[in-house]
């Protein structure tokens, strides 16, 4: 069956270019709808089965995150992927926490990248969704009969955990008492004090309800996350006389979540920062020369030379082999204080601060290209690729970090015009006036 996708985006241009794209992957079967605005997209998805939405924020009739929660309310249950032209980490992660499967930069979205978004958006999603319907359903059936249970009673302030409840923790029948610290006291430190808060504003009638997620730590000297929901009982005074409620181990969930950030900033196929990351740490590197004198940086944008014949030649399993081996060997020649990222494509940029010298820097990108220079093991196969760097100085960026990844980029596109396999460096006049190790592709 076809993968149905719905694209919510008012924009023409941009609606071509993503058809453009999945035109561009192979042997993958989809049918793609769009729609102008938010009213055209949720009457769509209203009407018609859709495997997933690829939605921009910024519509006609809606904006920003009340644009995805829109989706995410919507009686349709379908994964939602945000577009956007904005590389904002901020925005990236609240997108995630409000629903959204994944967050994509249109700028420079490669097609096998919106091919791995897609898929995962959707087997994903269908994990969550069944996890969560298993867990209403235990829920309504029976309150905490796969969970731990717990019930305090408050005039003798003894606490009676089920077995359930200790054997989450890894602790046999007998292995845990029936005082509050048996559970207070295995909360981790960072939240033992809002545990407490929410369970004093419960008893003392400000929350209908108590319901908190908390580390506790197991006999086996680990925390794992548990939501813990409980419900005071009264005296004919009003006064709380017994709480009693359910734990529910949600580490599993929480890893989740955790991976779902990190992939909004890191590329998933190489393990590296990627682009919104890397422009984060540039800004910070920008703004500490910005507050008073500072040891100078250096950026590098890389390329590698024979990445498109590796791909067209030995397919895209390959060229993910190359990019992978190409980024390991990337980090053993930079420091560990460096930052090496993937930007798109075969594209990577690695910002060097604290520099000493403008020679360290070149001494850097000296041990890059020789690395690049020896042949790949790609399946059994020995490929030759090569780099070309391009390398721009912090004293190029009062244009702004816009003006300095220009000069950069700039002077990678120089490298590769003289004749690949080289570094060329990013004066205040243009590109050029040195020269790197030199090699004939």
């Amino acid at each position: 069956m076809p993968t149905r996708i719905l694209l919510v985006e008012d924009n023409p241009g941009d609606v071509l270019l993503l058809r453009q794209k999945l035109k561009f992957i192979e042997g993958w079967s989809y049918e793609l709808g769009t729609a102008a605005s938010l009213g055209e997209g949720l009457q769509k998805l209203s009407e018609a089965p859709w495997d997933v939405v690829l939605l921009d924020l910024l519509l006609p009739d809606s904006s920003g995150f009340k644009t995805l929660e829109a989706f995410i309310g919507s009686e349709s249950k379908v994964p939602v992927i945000v577009l956007t032209g904005m590389s904002d980490r901020t925005t990236a992660v609240k997108a995630l926490q409000q629903g959204a499967q994944d967050f994509l930069v249109k700028d420079g979205l490669e097609p096998e990248i919106l091919e791995r978004s897609i898929y995962h958006a959707i087997d994903r999603f269908r994990l969550l969704q069944k996890i969560k319907d298993e867990e209403e359903r235990y829920f309504l059936v029976a309150m905490g009969s796969h969970d731990g249970l717990w019930d305090w009673d408050l005039r003798t302030d003894r606490v009676h955990f089920s077995a359930n409840w200790k054997k989450m923790l890894g602790f046999e029948e007998t292995g845990i008492g029936d005082k509050l610290g048996e559970w207070l006291g295995r909360v981790h430190p960072a939240d033992r004090e809002r545990v407490w808060k929410d369970l004093s504003d419960h008893l003392a009638g400000k929350t209908p309800h108590f319901s908190n997620e908390h580390r506790l730590l197991g006999k086996d000297d680990r925390y794992r996350w548990v939501l813990a929901r409980g419900q005071a009982f009264l005296d004919q005074k009003g006064k709380a006389t017994r709480i009693a409620g359910s734990f529910t181990d949600i580490t599993y969930h929480k890893n989740m979540e955790q991976q779902l950030a990190l992939r909004a900033f890191y590329d998933p196929l190489t393990g590296l920062p990627n682009r919104p990351h890397f422009v984060e740490s540039l800004k910070r590197a920008m703004a500490r020369l910005d507050r008073g004198p500072a040891p100078p940086f250096a950026l590098f944008f890389l390329d590698l030379d024979r990445f498109k014949a590796v791909n067209d030649q030995m397919g895209h399993q390959a060229g993910d082999q190359l990019l992978i081996e190409f980024s390991q060997r990337l980090k053993s020649c930079v420091r560990p204080s460096d930052l090496v990222a993937r930007i798109g494509g075969d594209e990577f940029t690695v910002l060097l601060e604290n520099l000493d010298n403008r020679r360290e820097a070149l001494e850097v990108a000296d041990r890059i290209l020789t690395a690049s220079q020896v042949p790949f093991l790609i399946g059994r196969k020995e490929v030759k690729a090569g780099a070309s760097i391009g390398i721009a100085y912090s004293d190029c960026g009062k244009a702004g970090i816009d003006g300095l990844m220009q000069a950069a980029d700039a002077a990678m596109y120089r490298a590769k015009a003289l004749g690949k396999g080289r570094y060329e460096i990013f004066t205040h006049g243009g590109p050029g006036g040195q020269k790197g190790m030199k090699h004939a592709s």
